[in-house]
This record gives C-alpha cells, structure tokens and sequence, in this order.
C-alpha cells in the first residue's frame, strides 16, 4: 500500500521504495498480513500505509481518531481495498545490513482514539512512535539471563562503559521479543504484530479530549463542557478528608 500526504515531502530516491502489501483476505489473526518486510537487497528504506482496523486495532478507530488523522496530513488510499474508511497508520522504516541481519528502524504515524481522563468523552491521542526489529538468518535462542537495565553504583558499569558497549554491538538494544528469524530462503515476513504491540504501547490513562476540558462536576456528573452545573457550590464537600484537620489534630496532643 501507499500512503498520500498533502505538502508531505516524501523518500523518493533511488533507496526509497513504496509497497503494495495486497488484500490477504484468508489469514488467521486479524493483524497478519497488514505489513510485510520483503527481502530486497538494493533497498535500504520502505514505506508502509495500513489502517487500525487492518491491524486488529478497529477498538481505537472512530470518527474522532479519523478527523484527527486528516487534519495530520493522513489519508488512506485505494491500495487499501478492505478498510478504505479507516484510521490510517503510516509506518517508515530505514534498512541496516550488518553481515546476516537486518536491522529495521521505524516510526509509526496514526491517532487514536481513548476516553478523556476528565469528561469521559472520546479523545483523539496522535502517535509518533519508534521501535526496531532485527532480523536474523540464524535461529534466536532465548537469552539465560534478562538485561532489565543499568545499574548505577560502586559495583556497577558506568554510563560512559555502557554507551561504548552499545556503539560496539547496536544488538544490546533490541528487546529479545523484537528479534525475529529470517530464514534465508524466505522472501517476505510479517512484521504486522510487532506494530500493533507498538501501538498498544502508546496506550494511557492521562488523554484528554481538549487541553481546556472541564471535566466533570463532582457533585452531580454533569459534563461542564456541554451543560452549566445545578449544585450549589456549598454542597460540595471542600477539604482533604479525615487528614484535612491533621495539623490541628496534633496540635491538641
């Protein structure tokens, strides 16, 4: 698929490349298919244009998430046949071969849709995400013990020893679910999980509809947004609680 921006200058050289992905009606899983890498050694960038709703995502895709995405610059094209009406994802990804891997770095453009922290409205959240995959012609063995990180100590590597280690082997910063067997005589593999995980990620509980949302009154649940609040402002309990007189408290004892 290709995806359409207005005013968007796109990779268009020689190294760049835009990519048909078809309809792959018949797949197991509601995400297979959506986006593909297809092995091509003279390509060193690729761009993808996808849909929420194509990736098993159509739970984040309204008429919220779409309006918001037009007003980014996204449009879905005729490529895609089976969501034309989606919310789209766009996805660019740059190509690193380094012996028998590859490595895959990219960044995902789409919006979607949450409940706002303070009204319980729809909320479009945009998503400009990164995330890398390194694929590899040798089988992936799961690792004996799991980097959760550095630690910072006496008895610990510095951050200075840590940067230069990671200089040394770029592999160290890729997530052990993020590295995928390629075999060598396999022309394309899926990589549509790993975006909808992505995605998954940018998730959270703090979106709000608008910065200037008022929310909800607490005494009656009215939204202060579209209707004025009927409490009066002394049924509204002021203070923090049983601790509100807690200076007070201990000033007696």
């Amino acid at each position: 698929m290709s995806c359409t921006k207005p005013d968007y200058q796109s990779f268009a050289g020689e190294d760049a490349v835009f990519l048909d992905l078809g309809d792959n009606e018949d797949t197991e899983s509601p995400w297979e298919g959506a986006v593909i890498y297809k092995r091509n050694a003279s390509i060193s960038h690729v761009e993808y244009c996808t849909t929420l709703e194509r990736l098993g995502l159509e739970n984040l895709s309204t008429e919220v998430s779409k309006s918001r995405a037009s007003v980014m610059g996204l449009r879905v094209t005729k490529a895609v046949k089976d969501y034309p009406q989606g919310t789209p994802v766009q996805i660019s990804i740059d190509i690193t071969r380094k012996k028998q891997k590859l490595r895959l770095d990219g960044i995902i453009k789409t919006v979607i849709t949450l409940t706002c922290s303070r009204c319980g409205e729809p909320a479009a959240e945009c998503i400009f995400s990164n995330f890398a995959l390194l694929l590899t012609d040798e089988p992936i063995e799961e690792p004996d013990i799991i980097n959760l990180g550095v630690m910072y100590g006496d008895n610990s590597k510095t951050y200075t020893e840590f940067a230069d280690q990671e200089e040394e082997d770029d592999e160290a910063a890729i997530d052990f679910e993020d590295q995928l067997y390629f075999r060598p005589d396999e022309k394309e593999i899926d990589i549509s999980k790993h975006i909808r995980d992505a995605v998954h990620l940018e998730i959270t509980i703090a979106a709000v509809c608008d910065p200037s949302c008022k929310g909800l009154c607490l005494g009656c649940g009215r939204n202060l947004n579209t209707s004025s609040c009927t409490c009066s402002k002394k049924d509204v309990k002021k203070g923090l609680g049983p601790l509100g007189n807690l200076k007070k408290q201990m000033q007696q004892k």
